[in-house]
């Protein structure tokens, strides 16, 4: 009974793993396509400057521009989606040299011609009592260090909310029903069996690095959305549309076995012999089973929220219980005392 209640967790914990895995992927292509860190991290400096105008001045030195890449807007029109705290220090305080801004507290402000009076009491009260651009230089990197884990909240409360819809989208496509797949998992030993020896391999030859991927690389998303086809070809995931006015030709194979009738399935990750939801289309054989109740749709729709709230709690999350599990299975139960 253990046994069967550790590898039900490891497959059920693997399958959650491979699917937070390419939400994740799919959140972080589309991060890249639409480049969401260089766009979020310059709406923080707009905010953090109080200016957007003084923050485009920054961008345009020399010493942000030789971090730009070439675009279809031009050389520069890529912004990046780092800046170096150093960097930024420098190309701040060159920016308000150029117009003018006065840093010390103690001069009179001068009326600047860009409008850039709130930034520049915002520099002269952060730079309060420097002695000279080496301190200024100091406490303006640690004011970005600091104001950064802001921003970098910014992004990962985005992440977290669009990971939450590509899961959903994604439960949806491959019909990954929680409430369906522990069933199966729980009454097919063999299926068992076989993806807890596939996980048991994953989680002992994959270090914690590549599993979950390093967050901003495309290739490592990519590598991620992969394991999802390349590690799950047995588990019933997808939808199987049974069309009994359409029985198969002759010499035709159907998809699946359904007394005779042709079924189509998809997508094409889904296994021949995998046990799959079948959709009746227009069915009035009672040979094949209604799905058009109204509580078995309810329970599908839950088994989707379920997947789609496991897979929010992110690849590395799934990756270490994963592993606590794998290596629980692995070290046994423990031989009983012999009594004296």
């Amino acid at each position: 009974m253990i046994t069967t209640i550790v590898g039900f967790a490891i497959s059920m914990a693997f399958l959650f793993l491979m699917l937070s895995a390419a939400s994740s992927a799919i959140q972080e292509i589309v991060a890249n396509l639409f480049r969401w860190r260089a766009t979020t991290l310059e709406s923080g400096l707009a905010g953090l400057l109080m200016s957007p105008e003084f923050k485009d001045l920054v961008y345009k030195q020399p010493l942000i521009q030789g971090l730009c890449s070439p675009g279809l807007g031009g050389p520069y029109s890529r912004r990046p989606s780092y800046i170096p705290a150093t960097t930024l220090a420098l190309a701040i305080l060159q920016t308000a040299q150029e117009q003018g801004l006065k840093l010390d507290p103690a001069a009179t402000p001068a009326s600047q011609p860009g409008g850039f009076e709130t930034t520049e009491k915002l520099l002269s009260a952060l730079l309060r009592d420097c002695k000279d651009i080496t301190e200024q230089r100091i406490r303006l990197e640690h004011w970005f260090n600091q104001s950064m884990e802001r921003v970098s909240g910014w992004y990962k409360r985005k992440s977290h909310l669009w990971i939450w819809i590509f899961g959903g989208i994604l439960c949806l496509l491959l019909n990954a029903d929680a409430i369906t797949l522990s069933k199966r998992f729980w009454n097919d030993q063999t299926l068992r069996d076989a993806v807890t020896a596939e996980a048991t391999q994953y989680v002992q030859s994959t270090p914690r690095d590549q599993a979950v991927g390093d967050q901003g690389q495309l290739d490592q998303s990519l590598h991620r959305l992969n394991l999802l086809r390349e590690e799950l070809p047995g588990v019933p995931l997808g939808w199987c549309f049974v069309d009994p006015k359409a029985p198969p030709k002759p010499g035709e194979q159907p998809a699946i076995q359904t007394d005779g009738f042709k079924a189509s399935c998809w997508p094409d990750l889904i296994h021949p012999s995998s046990s799959v939801t079948h959709v009746i289309l227009a069915s009035t054989d009672p040979r094949l089973v209604d799905r058009g109740e109204w509580s078995w749709w309810l329970w599908k729709i839950v088994g989707l929220a379920a997947t789609a709230l496991a897979i929010s709690q992110g690849a590395p999350f799934w990756f270490d219980l994963l592993q606590k599990a794998v290596n629980l299975r692995l070290a046994g139960t423990p031989p009983a005392t012999e009594k004296k």
